[in-house]
């Protein structure tokens, strides 16, 4: 009964009689043995559950399944994550270089080599072929004459192409290069649905450090440093360094909002395109971005009257087949062979964009403002010295980071064996033709 069981728990009940107070041993004792069976009941019931749910329920069975799967399978994937987490904080240090003027201590990752121990094979031999790049430690040291000698940090901001990824890549490839050339800090935007990347039940929001090794770039090269668009806001945005174009007056971030990554990238667009020198006519096809030598004025002039003598007698491309002109050309030569049969104007990088606290780079395909072009047909440097280091600063260090080298390298080797095995006195070396087949055309 209800009153047995308080008088077992040491208790009474506020509304029991009074009379009904005084309970028998041999009552009490069953009232205890009922007590201790429900709990053993439960007990049991509980446990039964949690077995249950813990070791047969389907949807653990299957996180199981795939963790073990990671583990036989895709051997090193743990350890790409927690490296991405190491680049993450290498990111962040790297900001202090803009204040202190010292170096961070290095990443975790060496551009240099390529190994795929970590990333699910194959051989470091196996591995050698991906290698298209060089190490040339002297180019780290390389600094951009122009803007070098700034006291005051300046920014490069711009806005992903929203083509494919190789449009990506491309106009990536060109901010880059122009954040170097400019000798202003780059900031990379956060991350966001890429065209034909956020489809299907995976990953919608991707961001370059995602597919580079972009804070080790910042930290091996002098001059190019590189920030996050949460850095730069939290630095400059909030506060109240960015100045509405219009208004003049201080503006902040929509909803004094830092952090951007995975968010509608829109509202913050607007905001920058606000608050920035936003040139809309550098893009190809409309002229070919000259830098000058160094940020001396007289160059500014040098360049338009250079422009000049080449309009005057306009080159065609037929003049430069199987004839190029050498890489240590003088400027002008470079420049005639560089506008052949496409472009009549320069956009110089000239005082008032140098004098910007920030440049910003928009994408829009209704404007018809995109940079959908190769850096090397669109930037063009009177010192040919900087030309080639910035060639070979693309190709050495702009590179896919290594779990893409590593997962290309064994589909290589995979095509390479299966090469051999069809012909194994002919073909010993699984030497293999491929096609680029694009979708959808």
């Amino acid at each position: 009964s209800r009153l047995n069981i308080f008088v077992a728990m040491g208790s009474t009940p506020a509304d029991a009689p009074k009379a009904t107070r005084r309970v028998s041993p041999s009552t009490n004792a069953s009232s205890q043995t009922y007590i201790l069976f429900v709990v053993t009941c439960l007990f049991v019931t509980m446990t039964g559950n949690f077995l249950h749910h813990r070791l047969a329920d389907p949807h653990n069975v299957h996180k199981h399944a795939m963790r073990q799967f990671e583990m036989n399978h895709l051997g090193g994937h743990a350890k790409v994550e927690e490296q991405k987490k190491k680049k993450q904080s290498a990111l962040k240090l790297q900001s202090a270089v803009l204040d202190t003027g010292e170096k961070p201590p290095p990443p975790v990752h060496d551009l240099a080599g390529l190994s795929c121990s970590d990333h699910g094979g194959p051989s470091d031999d196996l591995a050698k072929e991906m290698i298209y790049w060089s190490d040339i430690p002297s180019d780290d040291a390389f600094v951009s004459p122009i803007g070098a000698n700034s006291k005051k940090r300046k920014y490069l901001t711009f806005e992903p192409d929203g083509g494919g990824f190789n449009n990506i890549r491309m106009s990536m490839e060109t901010m880059i290069v122009m954040a170097h050339a400019m000798s202003r800090t780059l900031v990379m935007p956060p991350s966001q649905g890429m065209y034909l990347l956020r489809k299907g039940s995976g990953k919608k929001h991707f961001s370059f450090d995602d597919f580079y090794h972009l804070e080790q770039v910042g930290y091996e090269h002098a001059g190019l440093h590189v920030i996050s668009m949460e850095e730069f806001l939290k630095t400059e945005a909030m506060t109240g360094n960015l100045f509405n174009k219009t208004t003049g007056d201080a503006a902040f971030p929509p909803n004094n909002r830092t952090n951007w990554d995975g968010i509608d990238p829109k509202p913050l667009k607007e905001y920058l395109r606000d608050v920035t020198l936003t040139p809309l006519n550098w893009t190809p096809g409309s002229c070919l971005v000259a830098f000058p030598s160094d940020d001396g004025p007289q160059h500014f002039s040098e360049l338009d009257e250079m422009m000049k003598d080449v309009n005057a007698n306009f080159p065609e491309v037929q003049e430069f087949i199987n004839k190029p002109v050498p890489v240590n050309a003088s400027a002008t030569e470079r420049l005639r062979e560089a506008v052949a049969g496409r472009v009549k104007e320069l956009c110089v990088y000239d005082e008032k964009m140098q004098e910007a606290p920030v440049v910003h780079f928009m994408c829009d395909s209704k404007m018809r403002v995109r940079f959908l072009t190769h850096f090397y047909a669109f930037l063009f440097f009177e010192s040919w010295e900087q030309d080639l280091f910035t060639k070979r600063f693309v190709r050495d260090h702009l590179r896919y980071a290594d779990e893409i080298q590593c997962a290309a390298a064994r589909v290589v080797a995979a095509i390479r064996d299966r090469a051999r095995r069809r012909d194994p006195t002919g073909n010993s070396n699984g030497d293999f033709d491929s096609f680029h087949i694009r979708k959808g055309e």
